[in-house]
């Protein structure tokens, strides 16, 4: 699937409920062609129900949703999961320990958890690319339960690559990891954000890889700021959004917040 017009997402005044308690308030929002976003906020400030909303799994109560070029409502949401791919604890968490490390990443161009048929030679090879791309060709051959979570991690995102998405969803993918293996995660990702445009989800921007063009941070629902990721993540936006007083610092590309 091909992105439609100039935007890979469009939120237009949306706002949305759960459980009867409105979790996202009059969002507006556009996410163009070739930009890697971070979404940033506290805890219970609607990041993943934003996710949810991308991915065509929670509907708005009021407003208006396009990804992709599609419009919610009017679109076959089938259709266009299949062009986004996911990257989470949820997926790590659900694959086989006992599964070789290139059929992990396989299994992720027939959209399933485990490898329930024989491959093609065109398919194995794919998935060497991609285990190589994010730096993990050397575990082709072992299980995923062998690897740190750093490189388990890694294998996930080749795994989402194999779809060939046009947007891959992160949500607080880092969460559990230790420092190394964080690093050896966010390695992985830098290696692999310039295939496709990426929408990060965190509470911690010292997690946000290198390269990433965009922030959006949002508190209580609402967007507190909104842009160019260096003119967005600043110790006055970031202040107003976590509710404590933040020095920002930036080092080669990546964030640290200093409270």
């Amino acid at each position: 699937m091909k992105v439609v017009g100039d935007s890979v997402i469009a939120f237009d005044g949306v706002t949305a409920f759960v459980g009867g308690k409105e979790v996202l308030r009059d969002i507006s929002w556009r996410v163009g062609k070739g930009e890697n976003w971070a979404v940033v906020g506290p805890n219970g400030s609607g990041k993943t129900t934003l996710l949810k909303m991308v991915g065509g799994y929670h509907w708005p109560k009021k407003g208006k949703i396009e990804v992709l070029g599609r419009a919610f409502g009017r679109s076959d949401l089938r259709e266009l999961r299949r062009t986004i791919g996911m990257v989470s604890s949820y997926v790590t968490d659900r694959v086989p320990r006992e599964q070789r490390v290139l059929d992990v990443v396989t299994s992720g161009i027939y959209s399933s958890i485990r490898l329930w048929k024989t491959p093609t030679e065109r398919d194995t090879k794919l998935a060497a690319s991609l285990l190589d791309l994010v730096g993990c060709a050397p575990h082709a051959g072992r299980t995923f339960g062998e690897l740190s979570q750093g490189e388990q991690q890694k294998v996930v995102i080749a795994r989402a690559l194999a779809s060939n998405p046009v947007l891959l969803m992160l949500d607080e993918p880092c969460n559990g990891l230790d420092l190394r293996s964080r690093e050896e995660f966010l390695d992985g990702l830098t290696r692999a954000a310039a295939r496709t445009s990426m929408l990060y989800v965190t509470h911690r921007i010292e997690e946000i890889p290198a390269g990433f063009t965009h922030a959006m941070l949002i508190r209580d629902g609402s967007v507190v700021a909104s842009g160019d990721i260096a003119k967005t993540l600043n110790g006055r936006n970031m202040t107003r959004c976590f509710g404590v007083g933040v020095r920002v610092r930036r080092h080669g590309g990546r964030f640290s917040a200093i409270v």
